[in-house]
């Protein structure tokens, strides 16, 4: 009897177990990835991917990332394998990896392709709302079998959105100008996640509409549309960057003082980090309807 019972045992390990083991996900680029079983060894071939991975509790299996994945602090120890703009194939291939995890925003298409060609799974994530991190985290559960503590980390991170959705629903619109970049000035439309943002906190965004996701300016056309508030963030901005908006005191921002710093791996990471710099600009653009007199 015990020894009919082992091999049922085996047989149903045979037939079952693979067939749970594999998963096919659709990634952002609209990529169909198979994995036989969840991944062991991944690399994580930019920032906002190595700080989601270790969100949903798979940190300890990325082997290998790219420049400026600082974050959790323990990312700071994987090794490198060149920045996320040009990678070491070599080492690449030396690390071994099961699953890459790339962004198409800026890893190198061609040196994707290969990576494929040598029959490496590859997942290309690029999300750029709030519900595209969440539904990333989801994808990267079924990839390492890590669901439970993915949909706990997404539905922590929905939570969040929806708790700023409530407050803010009802909030006066204030107009503001996201100063990307100063030399040449840049800013965002609203295919990217700092618009979201300003929405959900009751920003407007005047240049939401520019084909561009990252429209060049004109001082002319800041003039143009009279924001109320201007924001940029700590580490991309020169030090003088309100001086310089001070030569055009007819702008409502200038007159009533209302400039704005935050956070840049707040505002441009793609994480559960990005809630942060929503909930600061959110209390940011509170400041603002006080002083223009618009509080709720």
């Amino acid at each position: 009897m015990y020894s009919r019972y082992i091999f049922i045992k085996l047989i149903w390990l045979l037939l079952v177990l693979p067939a749970q083991a594999a998963v096919t996900v659709i990634d952002n680029s609209g990529h169909s990835v198979t994995l036989e079983q969840p991944a062991q060894r991944i690399l994580a071939l930019a920032p906002h991917i190595t700080e989601n991975l270790f969100a949903m509790g798979a940190g300890d299996r990325i082997v290998g990332t790219v420049a400026f994945s600082d974050y959790p602090p323990r990312a700071r120890a994987i090794p490198r394998v060149g920045s996320f703009g040009q990678l070491n194939l070599e080492q690449v291939l030396a690390l071994q990896p099961d699953l890459v995890v790339a962004w198409p925003g800026g890893n190198p298409p061609a040196q994707l392709a290969r990576l494929r060609q040598f029959g490496i799974a590859v997942f290309e994530s690029d999300p750029r709302s709030f519900a595209a991190i969440a539904a990333n985290l989801r994808l990267y559960g079924q990839l390492t079998g890590l669901q439970v503590n993915a949909d706990a980390a997404a539905s922590a991170l929905e939570q969040r959105v929806n708790r700023l959705r409530v407050r803010y629903q009802g909030a006066a619109p204030v107009r503001v100008f996201y100063q990307l970049w100063h030399e040449p000035l840049m800013t965002v439309n609203r295919t990217l996640l700092v618009d979201q943002m300003l929405h959900l906190c009751g920003g407007e965004n005047p240049f939401a509409d520019r084909p561009e996701a990252v429209p060049q300016l004109g001082v002319e056309s800041v003039l143009a549309v009279r924001p109320e508030v201007i924001i940029t963030t700590t580490e991309e901005a020169p030090h003088d960057w309100i001086a310089r908006w001070q030569r055009w005191p007819e702008l409502p921002a200038v007159r009533n003082n209302l400039f704005y710093q935050l956070n840049a791996d707040w505002m441009h990471r793609a994480t559960s980090r990005a809630l942060s710099g929503a909930e600061q600009l959110c209390a940011h653009l509170d400041d603002a309807r006080h002083k223009l007199g618009r509080s709720n």
